[in-house]
């Protein structure tokens, strides 16, 4: 029959592999998590770049030109 010494050193070493494998898993989400991040970085600049376009189109000739005739259209429907 197995000693208690072996029991124990065989949940140690499950206890170690275990610890092991969720450091690696923890490491691999952890570099997914900065790929996202680096995503998002992405995505916003480019919506802060359209965001600065739109905003140079409406203080332009074209921006005052939309918000007269969608004032227009608004005055017509409310009567």
């Amino acid at each position: 029959m197995p000693s208690m010494d072996t029991f124990i050193a065989v949940c140690l070493a499950l206890i170690v592999l275990e610890l092991g494998v969720m450091l690696a898993v923890f490491a691999f989400v952890m570099l997914k998590v900065k790929d996202a991040a680096a995503a998002v970085e992405v995505a916003a600049y480019r919506v802060d770049q359209e965001v600065l376009s739109v905003g140079e189109t409406f203080r332009s000739g074209w921006g005052g030109a939309v918000r007269t005739i969608v004032s227009a259209g608004m005055a017509f429907l409310r009567r």
